[in-house]
């Protein structure tokens, strides 16, 4: 299965390096990374009418205990500087069940060890790997899958201390959106991804965020647009669908960022400009604002909120608008 279009945002991003040591080399993570090739096996998730789809990994796919979700080629970049092959794979043939959010993204809940293995004649990375969301993208057959790396071994692990970020694009013969409406299955196969190092400190997503409120909400809420929120009230904008609406594609990845620099305490200065930016754009704006992402205003937003989901995904050291 491959995606046949491709919707290509560009922000300008700017990344300095001056005078680096190798140690903190080894800590870059737009140095060091994991590319993850077509994982060419195929997988099923199932619907039955319920917010639960269930996946599953065939039998064909299982041999000496262990059943593949994908098995392909892939390279290190940086200090990972590398060519071979790995493999996403699980004791069980069901590793993890999904469940549709009223956002439009599923939830994974995982029921069974997942492990990531890459090897190569430069070196090996192995781990234990926990999806988090899988949420959808601008095609509906493409999906992104958010995970962790954990248990980090191998000759590469140390580059891997904190443990690592896996971003995974799958795509499915039929959209998750709606199979979960319906009885049916939808065959799926990793199509491309990454395994980055994690930082100490390091953003989250507004997905993320939107399943962890216990994480940031503190009772002072956050100010958007000018207006005042409460914990509460941003919570349930995270809720809500962003679908044909460029006003709370933005707000969803503003509130990320905010909530990353008010919590986990990352850097600011990368995207204050966007963050003030996208305030203005919002000024006394009555949410959501169903604001067609085409239109001139929704093109703004919609161009602030892509850097955002830059910087929330720790794609960003520096930027500057165009």
């Amino acid at each position: 299965m491959k995606a046949k279009t491709l919707t290509m945002f560009v922000a300008v991003l700017v990344t300095v390096v001056v005078g680096m040591t190798p140690s903190l080399l080894a800590n870059n993570n737009n140095n060091n990374q994991i590319i993850l090739g077509d994982g060419l096996l195929n997988t099923h998730f199932n619907g039955n009418e319920t917010a639960v789809l269930s996946f599953l990994i065939p039998s064909i796919n299982c041999n000496n205990g262990y059943c593949y979700l994908a098995n392909g080629s892939a390279s290190g970049t940086g200090q990972l500087q590398s060519s071979g092959t790995y493999q996403v794979y699980s004791a069980s043939m069901a590793p993890f069940y999904v469940t549709h959010q009223s956002n439009g993204t599923f939830r994974v809940t995982q029921t069974s060890p997942m492990y990531f293995n890459y090897t190569s004649q430069q070196g090996t990375l192995t781990g234990n790997v926990t999806f988090s969301s899988i949420a959808p993208t601008s095609n509906q057959l493409i999906y992104t899958i958010t995970a962790t790396l954990t248990n980090p071994g191998g000759c590469f692990g140390r580059y891997f201390q904190n443990g690592g970020k896996i971003s995974v694009t799958m795509q499915v013969t039929f959209p998750l959106s709606a199979l979960y409406t319906v009885n049916g299955f939808a065959a799926a196969e990793f199509e491309s991804g990454t395994v980055n190092p994690a930082n100490g400190c390091h953003n989250y997503t507004h997905n993320y965020w939107a399943q962890n409120p216990n994480q940031w909400q503190h009772g002072n809420g956050l100010t958007i647009g000018g207006q005042q929120y409460s914990d509460q009230q941003i919570e349930s904008l995270l809720q809500q669908s962003e679908q044909g609406d460029a006003s709370m594609f933005l707000v969803h990845r503003l509130i990320g960022a905010m909530l990353n620099i008010g919590n986990v305490g990352t850097k600011q200065d990368p995207v204050q400009t966007f963050i003030d930016d996208a305030n203005n754009l919002l000024l006394n704006t009555q949410l959501p604002a169903g604001i067609n992402p085409n239109s001139p205003i929704g093109m703004q937003l919609m161009g602030d909120g892509w850097i955002l989901d830059s910087y929330n995904n720790n794609s960003i050291t520096t930027a500057s608008a165009q």
